[in-house]
């Protein structure tokens, strides 16, 4: 399959896909609109941060990225790069009820959470809807509360109040301590947090990214 030497390419404008994870043939297409699909459309080119669905990239920055990987490639760039994570289909229709007790506005994740068939006619609790697409309970709900259809929040995402471990690497030792968190935040970001003495600091939160 040939590289497209001796082609101009240009980067897409809007990207949707059902993974973190984007390819050069995901980006780059040819100027009558069809996706590149020469040798090393399969590269990994960039991944969408934890817990992002959505991304809008200047698209020189994108150009420059798939040069990384394919130096000989003649690309034009302009404007910005729309990036959409697909829901997944598993879940984006599926119906849900509390797996514990949920206070208001606390997001609502896969974490606390399970899948319950969908009964037409059941009431459901009230739900918000933020920006960004996460779901909070309007009130607090009980354990066993149907929440009816909507996509529940990656379990990247915690609330104010989460209880954490606070784990720090000094050479060959790590040492570990509880912390709460004092607002909302989102693994890859840094979020502050109060320690057992009372003292308020800001940590880098990771945690491992809910399954897709």
């Amino acid at each position: 399959m040939m590289l497209g030497l001796g082609m101009s390419f240009v980067i897409a404008a809007t990207v949707s896909v059902d993974r973190r994870e984007l390819t050069v043939g995901d980006l780059v297409r040819h100027a009558d609109g069809r996706r590149f699909a020469g040798a090393g459309a399969a590269l990994p080119v960039l991944r969408l941060p934890v817990a992002r669905r959505h991304a809008v990239l200047p698209a020189a920055s994108v150009a420059a990225l798939v040069r990384r990987r394919l130096p000989a490639l003649a690309i034009t760039s302009d404007g910005t790069t729309t990036i959409t994570l697909r829901p997944n289909p598993d879940t984006a229709m599926q119906c849900w009820a509390t797996l514990r007790a949920i206070a208001a506005d606390e997001a609502v994740t896969r974490r606390e959470v399970a899948a319950v068939p969908c009964l037409t006619g059941q009431p459901t609790a009230t739900m918000r809807t933020a920006r960004d697409g996460t779901a909070f309970l309007a009130t607090a709900q009980p354990a066993s509360t149907p929440l009816g259809r909507f996509l529940p929040a990656p379990v990247t995402r915690i609330a104010a109040g989460t209880a954490l471990t606070l784990r720090s690497v000094h050479g060959p030792v790590a040492i570990e301590r509880p912390v709460v968190t004092m607002q909302p935040g989102r693994s890859g970001n840094r979020v502050f947090v109060r320690d057992g003495a009372g003292r308020v600091f800001a940590a880098p939160l990771t945690i491992a990214e809910d399954a897709r």
